[in-house]
């Protein structure tokens, strides 16, 4: 640096004299006497250079790189690749000047468009500059592609001297075109797709609906059929208490006459529950019913209606009577192996 050169030189200067050498003891005095004369001066150099000294900084490392680079190893035929030459230095944003760039020279590609771009950023409080160039490159055939290497040549303004910078040399392997959005064989392949979904959902379905039914006639198989006869003839020995008083002997034959149109409800689809007992007996009738079974409901039925609405107390012994009648009768229907024996003539 010259700010360190003037320093040295200003040293030399004080400390030396041209008689000093041949040891004149007797100039002595006239040599100290133009040292001081000089002190002044070295001192005035000293303040100049020392805040240099202190404060310099270090000077930035100002190299320039290349790099070349693909986005891809592998392009099909009908797609593009993208080339990126980019330039980078640091310190001095204004030293380089960079020279044009020409259009590398392709094998088994050819250029599509091109794009440059200058750009300043900062790592670290450190300024950098870059340079950008792009290329979008075309396949021509299905194989091996190639770049050759790229020369970057560029001026150091700082020192006037021009340099060349060269890239690797780059491949990339062209591979079979893929189908374009809305060709016939992506709809074909679409449709197929859609088939298959369809296809695995039915499948889906149906072994759901198989589970759902097997289920069904599980739980189907696990309850117990009781019939009809079983159930009012439990209901008829829960209801009906025979050892009621004698005030709740009326309302025992009411629940009697209503267990025994339940049944006959259900038992023959009649609507023996709103029906009066004549048309309960002609409905029976008409059905082909057991005349024994037709004999007794219309025993009962009436018995039970001359004690609702005779405004008797009732007896307990026709009560007793009538009950035992009605569980013998359920008793009967239930013994028989299937529905149909109720209505066979004994």
């Amino acid at each position: 640096m010259i700010e360190v050169r003037l320093f040295a030189w200003g040293i030399k200067l004080f400390f030396s004299y041209p008689g000093l050498e041949d040891e004149n003891i007797e100039n002595m005095g006239q040599i100290m006497s133009d040292r001081w004369k000089r002190l002044p001066i070295f001192f005035l150099m000293v303040s100049l250079m020392l805040p240099k000294a202190i404060f310099a900084q270090p000077e930035l490392d100002s190299r320039i790189k290349v790099a070349a680079t693909i986005d891809r190893k592998e392009v099909p035929l009908n797609r593009t690749v993208l080339l990126t030459v980019s330039l980078e230095w640091t310190g001095d944003l204004k030293r380089y000047q960079i020279g044009e760039l020409e259009n590398p020279i392709l094998e088994n590609l050819e250029i599509v468009t091109t794009s440059a771009a200058d750009r300043r950023l900062s790592e670290a409080g450190i300024a950098k500059a870059a340079k950008i160039y792009e290329f979008i490159l075309k396949p021509k055939a299905i194989g091996m592609g190639y770049i050759e290497p790229v020369i970057v040549k560029y001026v150091d303004n700082e020192t006037g001297d021009a340099h060349s910078l060269i890239t690797g040399r780059l491949s990339v392997k062209v591979i079979d075109p893929v189908a374009e959005p809305g060709s016939r064989s992506t709809l074909v392949r679409y449709l197929l797709l859609l088939l298959l979904l369809l296809v695995v959902g039915a499948g889906l379905l149906y072994f759901w609906w198989r589970r759902r039914a097997a289920r069904i006639q599980a739980a189907a198989e696990a309850v117990k059929i009781v019939p009809l006869e079983e159930e009012y003839l439990a209901k008829l020995r829960t209801t009906i208490n025979l050892k009621a008083s004698e005030d709740q002997l009326r309302e025992g034959f009411w629940l009697l006459s209503r267990l025994v149109r339940e049944y006959l409800s259900k038992k023959y689809q009649i609507p023996a529950l709103e029906s009066t007992s004549e048309k309960i007996v002609a409905d029976l009738t008409a059905l082909a019913v057991d005349e024994k079974l037709v004999s007794q409901t219309q025993e009962i039925l009436n018995v039970s209606d001359v004690a609702k609405f005779a405004g008797t107390v009732g007896n307990r012994s026709e009560l007793e009577r009538i009950y035992t009648l009605v569980e013998m009768m359920w008793e009967r229907n239930l013994r028989a192996p299937t529905a149909g024996d109720a209505t066979t003539t004994n």
